[in-house]
This record gives C-alpha cells, sequence and structure tokens, in this order.
C-alpha cells in the first residue's frame, strides 16, 4: 500500500529552497563554526594527550622504580650475604694462622729439644 502525497508545484520549490538554504547555511556558518571548533578541538587534543601521555609516562616510570627497588633488594641481600662469608673466610684464615703460628712454636721447641739430646749423646 503506498501512500501518495498530492505535492503542489510550489511546494516542490519551497522544498528545493529550503534544502539550498540548509546547505548553504550549514556551508557558511559551519565554515565559520570550523574556524571556531577546530582550533578549539586541537587545543582540547593536545591537553588531552598530554595529561593522558604525562600519566602513561609516570606509570612506566612508577613500574620502573618498582623494579630497581627490587633488585637494589637483591643485590643488597647479596652483598649482605657476600660480607657475610667474608668475615667468615677472614675469621677461618686468623684462625688457621694461629694454628701454623702454634704448629710452628711445637716445631722449634722439639726440634731444639732434639738438638738439646743429639748434643747431650754424641
Amino acid at each position: 500500500m503506498t501512500v501518495e502525497i498530492k505535492v503542489q508545484p510550489y511546494q516542490k520549490y519551497l522544498m528545493l529552497g529550503v534544502a539550498i538554504a540548509f546547505s548553504g547555511g550549514l556551508i557558511v556558518f559551519g565554515g565559520v563554526l570550523a574556524l571556531i571548533l577546530v582550533p578549539a578541538g586541537l587545543l582540547a587534543a593536545i591537553m588531552f594527550g598530554l595529561i593522558v601521555g604525562a600519566e602513561v609516562m609516570r606509570q612506566d616510570i612508577e613500574a620502573e622504580m618498582s623494579a630497581l627497588r627490587t633488585q637494589y633488594e637483591a643485590v643488597s641481600e647479596l652483598a649482605y650475604k657476600l660480607n657475610l662469608e667474608l668475615n667468615a673466610a677472614a675469621q677461618r684464615a686468623e684462625s688457621a694462622e694461629r694454628d701454623l703460628l702454634a704448629t710452628a712454636a711445637e716445631k722449634t721447641s722439639l726440634r731444639a729439644q732434639l738438638d738439646a739430646r743429639l748434643d747431650g749423646t754424641a
């Protein structure tokens, strides 16, 4: 079922005139509006980009700092363990040195006793 609308010839031209005026208005006022909206849009886009970029950069820096803190803690723990091992090795070296000096003193004493006996029996 189609609905037929009787359009008078002047109505056609009136609608054509309205369409032309509307299109012309869009072009003229759209151009003026574009001159206003484009810089405002660019400014808004730049500000949005700066804000989002700063937030992304802050998150990247925070992630990097977290990784660096973790590495620092691991290195600190390793340095502490190495320092403990170094102190233990130094204590073992001092103990071995004392034992060596005691052994050398005992050997010297025994050598002196042996020399004394050999001199006494010869």
